[in-house]
């Protein structure tokens, strides 16, 4: 038998409604940059750059960072895995950069052991 369409006189057949019907239409993909710009200017923020993003934030007055015991001891192992790594050169470096004299007679134990107390009571920062 063949495929048979009946219409109706007078009447228009219903359309199906697509799948964006219906929602808001969005005026921008992102934040409007024009509103940052007058905001920033507004309240006089500045908004500086970054050396190295993956470093926390620099600490305020008001911020102390309290670890709980599991927290210290993961850091002091961190630190202390990354002072055996370096090469002896680095370490007497970096101590020197921190503003600690150190004697080219130190013994290499000792001069680990300074830079892993200074990391871990965070005077000495290694990048």
């Amino acid at each position: 038998m063949a495929d048979v369409k009946i219409f109706k006189v007078g009447h228009t057949a219903p359309t199906t409604p697509s799948a964006k019907s219906g929602g808001v239409k969005k005026s921008a993909k992102t934040y409007p940059r024009g509103i940052l710009k007058k905001t920033r200017k507004a309240t006089a923020v500045k908004v500086d750059g970054v050396r190295d993003p993956a470093r926390a934030p620099p600490f305020r007055n008001a911020t102390l960072r309290i670890l709980t015991d599991k927290g210290i001891e993961r850091r002091r192992k961190k630190i202390r895995h990354t002072v055996r790594a370096m090469p002896l050169s680095k370490v007497r470096e970096t101590l020197k950069t921190a503003g600690l004299r150190i004697s080219d007679k130190l013994p290499e134990s000792n001069a680990r052991a300074i830079l892993e107390g200074g990391m871990e009571a965070g005077m000495i920062v290694v990048k």
